[in-house]
């Protein structure tokens, strides 16, 4: 079936190609460096399109003139008339509208959030190079997650963490994928500090609705994380050395605008440090990212990217003042390893294919020893998997999207083994190993009814094969664009999704040592349904966006635990799950300037979200613990001179909640020997923790753009006015036989420096 739809595609375009002729060409900056999604826009025939990640466009015209207009945040627009008597290829400089751009263009990579304007396309956030390394964050190492919590519809977990919460949703319902590549885990330092190098880093898109038929497998959200994939047109090396950890990264081009390499690391050296004063910290953490670019021909692009990093800690200590020499270690490993091959092919000019391939791992291992006693646990998931999708542009006035996906889960959820004396106490066990077959199917149509009318109508179907049980889910997905004038339009959207795997959490806060499962048997897939309605305005001159949403968000199947489950080291925890419904609601508001001295975003979040399980609280609606009801911020940078520049980030967000303990009666035990203290609770997640506020502040130096050697210090202070942030409660005696709560704090003010450099 799949074949004959090609088939009928590909005659539907060579009959409107004969007709026309190939425009093609590509969008500099005045460096003469590409220009990835510049816009394009066609007045004659009301036809809109972008760049590629290499700055081209193809498209084609029937002989005659032709207006043409390109665009792109930060830089003047160009308008140009072109005469087509046959096939040919344009290349458009661009100016910048400020002298600083200049300065912070270190690749054509540019993303911005106004671009999402132009299209159907609702609930996206965009995340560029600079904004991610411009703001201050914990300990100054510039990271894209923390920087993804300060915009609206994102809530986070614990401060500091690496969670997110998109929607009402859970930490496990965001799918996020490095160059394609599922990430199972986004945290380093303990989830303090995200996997992603900012080094690498070209471009971040979070998808929290109105999701494109391509994109599943997730509830809440789609993060896409894209590392660099332009040439380099000479060897570069940058590099960052701060309080938590040190980066570094090599660009050497091998073949002049054919093949092209480049090698990153970054390593915590705090351990190292200490050992200078004649401490020892055991733990440690580096990663490493590689990527090759290999444009084999005119028309095809081949990239092949890898990544590898680590968590250590390795404990040990023999007290040298015990007659018994007792030997105690702790080793902790904690591993993300994915590897892809990216293969671009322009078919026809305006045929694309993309087949992109995949592995990545995800494991941890804990091993524990004290005198004679022995505790081993690990475990894994391990994915391979691949993506094709087919795009045809501009058949009579529509684009297609089309292809198949494929994704095999090979998970061994929890292993502990021991020997000893703690054998007694703790057996060992074992969760049965999964393995699960994920596929998926999927189409989408773009195109416009007339020059205010446009919209997007795709279905996905998506499937698991899992012991020996079938589950599919038909994913439909619709989008309306209506532009009210030329600055300002309305959008509407509905999305379902289906996921088949799912986080096992052993605890209120989500860890590194989380368990990956897959759907079986009786555990059935989660699924959403949400509509968004936006509204959206620019403001040309003064490159502002303006975005207000609201979205409503109703999930079934979600996973949830008995109440009184310890899943701590538990490989029975299958028969603790249970299966409810939710809901999620909200307004999301959006101000952001992207060009010009001053540059950041305002956002406030005003949402709800609800659980609803028949065997908790009673049956009844409760609250989820992550309900943050008001969740604001304030992004600035400014460009103080040529080479200053000042940041600040002002959070404000409603304090997570949990249910407490309000009473204790007490029955006779058991055994008749004595009593028991039963604890009584409230109804569930009907008290939340303080509501916290936070400031940070920063500067950037840099040296002068003219010299080869180009270096920047980055300084400033989190929390400025020392407002420790709650994590979580303790109750406390009050000597009088009563008991209260209170809310220990995490990150007091926190000083920070960091050096960078490149040449």
């Amino acid at each position: 079936m799949k074949l004959i739809f090609t088939f009928i595609l590909f005659g539907l375009l060579q009959t409107a190609y004969t007709q026309n002729y190939r425009v093609s060409g590509r969008v500099y900056n005045e460096a003469g460096l590409p220009l990835s999604s510049a816009h394009l826009y066609l007045p004659k025939s009301n036809t809109s399109m972008a760049t590629d990640s290499a700055g081209t466009f193809e498209f084609s015209h029937p002989a005659g003139s032709m207006r043409i207009e390109i665009s792109f945040t930060g830089y003047k627009k160009q308008v140009q008339s072109l005469e087509i008597r046959k096939d040919t290829a344009f290349h458009f400089f661009l100016e910048s509208k400020t002298e600083q751009l200049q300065e912070v263009v270190v690749s054509g990579s540019r993303v911005s959030q106004s671009d999402q304007f132009q299209s159907t396309r609702t609930s996206v956030l965009t995340l560029s190079e600079k904004e991610i390394n411009s703001i201050p964050v914990l300990g100054g190492e510039a990271d894209l997650i923390k920087v993804l919590q300060l915009l609206p519809g994102t809530s986070k977990g614990v401060e500091g963490s690496t969670d997110l919460f998109v929607r009402g949703g859970a930490a496990d319902q965001n799918l996020v994928l490095l160059d394609g590549a599922p990430v199972y885990n986004t945290g380093h330092l303990f989830g303090f500090l995200s996997v992603f190098n900012p080094d690498i880093l070209q471009g971040v898109e979070s998808i929290n609705g109105a999701f494109p038929a391509q994109y599943g497998g997730r509830l809440s959200s789609i993060l896409n994380v894209n590392t660099k994939s332009t040439m380099a047109r000479r060897t570069q090396v940058q590099g960052n050395i701060g309080l938590l950890a040190s980066r570094l990264m090599i660009r050497q081009p091998v073949v002049k605008n054919k093949l092209d390499v480049w090698v990153a690391g970054r390593r915590t050296y705090i351990d190292q440090v200490v050992k200078t004063v004649g401490q020892s910290l055991p733990y440690y953490f580096y990663d490493i990212n590689a990527k090759v670019i290999w444009r084999t021909t005119s028309k095809d692009e081949v990239e092949i990217t890898h990544y590898n990093g680590n968590d250590l800690m390795d404990y040990s200590r023999v007290p040298r003042d015990s007659a018994r020499q007792r030997n105690i270690s702790t080793n902790f490993t904690i591993a993300n390893s994915s590897q892809t091959l990216l293969w671009k092919k322009q078919i026809q000019p305006h045929v694309r294919s993309t087949l992109s391939l995949y592995r990545t791992k995800f494991n941890y291992t804990i091993q524990n020893t004290f005198e004679d006693s022995r505790l081993f646990v690990n475990s894994a998931i391990h994915d391979v998997g691949g993506k094709w999708a087919l795009r045809i542009d501009s058949v009579r006035g529509m684009s297609f999207t089309g292809g198949i996906e494929m994704a095999h889960h090979q998970v061994s959820p929890n292993i502990i083994d021991t020997s000893g004396e703690i054998s007694e106490l703790l057996q060992s066990s074992s969760t049965r190993s999964q393995t699960s077959l994920e596929s998926s199917t999927f189409i989408q149509a773009d195109g416009q009814w007339s020059k205010d009318w446009s919209w997007s109508a795709g279905l996905r179907i998506s499937s698991a094969y899992v012991q020996n049980k079938w589950y599919a889910n038909p994913e439909p997905r619709a989008a309306l664009r209506y532009q009210w004038n030329e600055h300002l339009v309305v959008k509407a959207s509905y999305s379902r999704m289906a996921q088949y795997l799912h986080r096992v959490s052993s605890a209120a806060v989500s860890f590194p040592t989380d368990i990956w499962y897959p759907v079986t048997a009786n555990v059935r897939p989660q699924t959403s349904d949400e509509v968004t309605l936006a509204l959206q305005k620019v403001i040309p001159g003064k490159n502002i966006f303006i975005s207000l949403e609201g979205y409503y968000k109703k999930m079934q199947e979600l996973i949830g635990y008995r109440e009184g489950t310890n899943l701590f080291l538990n490989t029975d925890f299958e028969a603790q799950l249970i299966q409810g419904a939710g809901k999620a609601y909200g307004l999301e508001v959006l101000i952001k300037k992207e060009a010009g001295k001053l540059t950041g975003w305002i956002s406030y979040t005003l949402s709800k979200s609800l659980r609803q399980y028949d065997e908790i609280n009673s049956g009844q609606w409760f609250l989820s613990r992550y309900d943050r009801r008001h969740n604001g911020s304030v992004v600035l940078n400014y460009e103080i001179a040529k080479r200053w520049s000042f940041s600040a980030v002002f959070e404000l967000i409603s304090g997570s909640r949990f249910t407490p303990v309000i009473g204790r009666y007490i029955i006779p035990s058991p055994t008749l020997a004595g009593i028991q203290l039963i604890p009584v609770y409230a109804p569930m997640n009907s008290v939340k923790l303080a509501d916290t506020h936070r400031l940070d502040l920063g500067v950037k130096f840099r040296s002068k753009p003219e010299k080869k050697f180009q270096s920047e210090w980055f300084a400033g202070v989190y929390n400025v006015y020392n407002r420790a942030t709650p994590y979580g409660i303790t109750i406390q005696s009050n000597g009088d036989g009563s008991y209260r709560y209170e809310q220990p704090g995490l990150f007091g003010l926190l000083p920070f420096v960091s050096y960078g450099f490149k040449f």
